[in-house]
């Protein structure tokens, strides 16, 4: 039976360091509360869903400067920037409204996110390069114990690469994105009449 060691990994000295890293940025990519390119709110409020709607819809008419457009539901609500102003990572505002029988409060859940076509996107890619180089890393693997070409390797060095390039991108939409982001809150302060996002 053949027993592995690590000094039969010496072929490959950078092999643990590239799955370390791979993990790292997996992890980084997917954990969206590290990266704070989605940040979520929590908070309840005395006023009712139907008050809320009203208020929003006379805000976006009265009270806008700027120019969000809407979407609202009795118990969802979505504050976009307007379609000129619109870049790739322009973030929107969804919330969603669930009223408490016991108090008669509203519970106020808020999300602050790119379109979710682009962050699908990146997370897709980046468990699509993630199998990838598992797949590679037990492929090379395979073909080092059968002494072939151990191209497999190849595949973890170039994903790692890609997964780094994309958490980059990741970060580099959060900061685009970063005057926006409290652009949407204040007008979502005002409708509420509190700084209850930053609680």
């Amino acid at each position: 039976m053949l027993t592995l060691h690590r000094k039969n990994f010496d072929f490959y000295p950078n092999l643990y360091k590239s799955a370390i890293i791979s993990w790292y940025f997996y992890h980084m990519l997917m954990n969206t509360n590290d990266l704070k390119l989605r940040p979520r709110f929590h908070f309840n409020t005395s006023m009712s869903r139907d008050e809320i709607v009203e208020k929003f819809r006379k805000e976006l008419s009265e009270n806008n400067p700027h120019q969000f457009t809407g979407m609202l539901t009795d118990f969802h609500i979505q504050i976009k920037f307007p379609a000129h102003l619109h870049k790739l990572w322009t973030p929107h505002m969804e919330i969603n409204l669930e009223e408490n029988l016991q108090d008669k409060s509203t519970s106020v859940r808020v999300l602050l996110a790119p379109v979710s076509t682009i962050w699908t996107l990146i997370v897709f890619l980046g468990i699509v390069v993630s199998t990838s180089i598992f797949i590679g890393l037990m492929l090379g693997v395979s073909q080092w114990m059968i002494e072939q070409e151990k191209w497999g390797f190849y595949i973890v060095g170039f994903g790692s690469i890609v997964l780094a390039l994309l958490y980059l991108i990741a970060r580099q939409g959060r900061t685009l994105s970063r005057k926006e982001m409290p652009q949407l809150k204040e007008f979502a302060d005002q409708v509420f009449e509190c700084d209850c996002m930053n609680r």
